[in-house]
């Protein structure tokens, strides 16, 4: 039985960074839009570490998924044509699909493999590739009867339940009784699927009814019919069998470019990234978490990360019925720096208005925001858009620098040592992002968190541990203009000056939090922002999100 690593089952092509073709062996990149493969070449560009996922349309109007990536990651791909990758210019794309040929060979092999004729291969090629029996019917020149019985007759020797198994097991070349598993994370990604939706579809691939389907997930058949009809729209298909299909081209993708890296047990949820730029050209960055149906939440990140919404956070947003985004602010990560000239607070300014821009690129005129720390920019937010934000949490909110004397270890006096010294911010941000190796921030972490029972739990997670190490990992290329132009503001302008007194605004506070004392964290806010909901949470610290996301989401939802 052949396998997802054939020697020609991919057609794999090599794109400049600006998008012109490189190489094109089997002439399918030719027929995709200048602006079509120079998307494709900055996607692979924003991870260049990592293989990333697609869809594309043709000039004939066919829509095919394909994988992208920069040399060094496809140098790993379980392609032949790749173990030449490492003697490429590092910038070269890579750009894979399922050769549609060999497709069709396989599907004929599987078919020849159980003793079925010719024909029976021809009309489940015929089904495979327009996902209608009555279509493949026409396709192969045979009846609508006869077809029906021949696929019959290949469910029976191939003993598949029902027409998506057996596209998924034809396709894939595999009589495994489940296909499901981290080959499925590009199609959560590439659709904005939440983890549930995600499991789901598998399922329904892999041959499962909807009620066999909401059975292994927990859930009832309404909410499984529901969600299923969602993912439909998200992928573009109509039925079980075209959904067979997608996951079938994206499972041999991910496995014939290695599922990421292979020393990641923790892999991040599936994102897909979202760029938008301001009237200036300035790139606005953010990680798009799904589902596409959700209703839109802005996760913002802590000053002292980068973008990322850790996965106890996503699960819980999306299974409230949310989509999580989360940006880069200016300085952060992929998002461009603020201009020089941009001094104090006009660099929350430009912070809401990347957010306005994001939003209003995006389409979303009305959402959520989910603000880890930094309430001065979520109040910037209101007093610019009052419109756009109907809720705003703000978990763990930092008052600035100056203020309290409770807190006590390192970070508490890393903030003092800026308050008094903020020209000194840049040279501590690159010590200790150089000392960021993941080992380091493990010792660390049970250093910060000894008297934070809540925090210590969190973070003796591998899973969270490692969410939270990557939100860090931009700082050690260099990017931490954002970290020392916050932690400066955070120094140097005090309070924030706002003439909203906090309605519809709720702040969330551990009382163990390892960085600030909850009851001074209380006050402060409670005089600023008299009208506000604060609450001091009893059993929670710092990272109330990995630790408590469900308080996260029931304040947003009461808000």
């Amino acid at each position: 039985m052949s396998t997802p690593k054939d020697q020609n089952f991919f057609d794999c092509s090599l794109l400049a960074p600006d998008g012109r073709i490189l190489q094109d062996e089997a002439g399918w990149l030719g027929n995709l839009s200048h602006e079509v493969r120079l998307n494709l070449c900055r996607m692979a560009g924003q991870s260049p570490s990592e293989t990333s996922f697609d869809l594309v349309e043709s000039s004939g109007n066919q829509i095919f998924p394909v994988a992208m990536a920069q040399t060094e990651a496809a140098s790993h791909w379980a392609i032949p044509h790749a173990r030449t990758a490492r003697q490429i210019d590092p910038s070269t794309i890579w750009v894979c699909r399922l050769s549609p040929s060999a497709v069709q060979g396989r599907l004929a092999h599987f078919a020849q493999a159980f003793g079925l004729p010719p024909a029976v291969g021809r009309v489940l090629h015929a089904l495979y590739v327009h996902c209608d029996v009555k279509k493949a019917a026409q396709i192969a020149g045979v009846s609508f009867h006869t077809a029906r019985d021949y696929l019959q007759q290949a469910r029976q020797v191939t003993w598949t339940p029902n027409l998506a198994r057996l596209i998924t097991w034809s396709a894939l070349g595999t009589l495994e009784t489940v296909a499901r598993g981290e080959s499925d994370h590009p199609a959560g990604a590439l659709f904005s699927l939440s983890a549930r939706q995600r499991d789901l579809a598998a399922r329904i691939a892999d041959g499962a009814s909807r009620s066999q389907a909401a059975a292994e997930l927990g859930i009832s058949y309404a909410v499984a019919k529901k969600e299923l009809a969602e993912i439909y729209v998200a992928t573009g298909v109509n039925n079980a069998i075209g959904l067979a299909k997608v996951l079938a081209e994206l499972r041999s993708l991910a496995m014939a470019t290695g599922l990421g890296k292979a020393d990641d047990p923790y892999p991040p949820p599936p994102s897909r990234t979202l760029i938008a730029t301001d009237k200036t050209g300035r790139k606005i960055v953010a990680s798009d978490y799904g589902p596409l149906g959700g209703k839109p939440v802005l996760v913002l990140h802590n000053g002292m990360n980068c973008r990322g919404v850790d996965r106890a956070l996503v699960a819980a947003l999306q299974n409230a019925g949310y989509r999580p985004i989360s940006p880069d602010r200016p300085g952060y990560g992929d998002t461009d720096p603020a201009p020089p000239t941009i001094l104090g607070a006009d660099y929350y300014k430009l912070c809401a208005a990347d957010l306005i821009c994001l939003c209003a690129q995006m389409g979303w005129d009305r959402l959520d925001v989910i603000a880890h720390g930094p309430t001065p920019l979520v109040l910037t937010l209101l007093e610019e858009a009052p419109t756009l934000v109907q809720a705003a949490v703000v978990d763990a909110p930092e008052p600035d620098s100056g203020y309290g004397a409770a807190a006590q270890g390192m970070i508490p006096a890393m903030k003092r040592h800026f308050f008094k010294r903020p020209w000194a911010v840049a040279s501590v941000a690159r010590i200790l992002t150089n000392l960021a190796s993941h080992a380091r921030l493990a010792t660390l972490m049970r250093e910060w968190t000894a008297n934070s029972p809540a925090d210590r739990v969190a973070m003796e997670n591998p899973a969270l541990l490692m969410d939270f190490y990557r939100k860090i990992l931009p700082f050690r290329s260099g990017q931490i203009d954002g970290f020392v132009r916050e932690q400066v503001l955070q120094a140097t302008l005090g309070p924030p000056k706002t003439s909203l007194r906090g309605a519809g605004v709720t702040l969330l506070i551990g009382k163990t939090d390892f960085m600030h004392d909850g009851a001074e964290t209380r006050d402060y806010w409670q005089a600023l922002l008299p009208e506000a909901r604060i609450h001091l949470i009893e059993d929670a610290g710092r990272f109330i999100s990995y630790s408590h996301p469900d308080r996260v989401v029931e304040a947003l939802l009461a808000a």
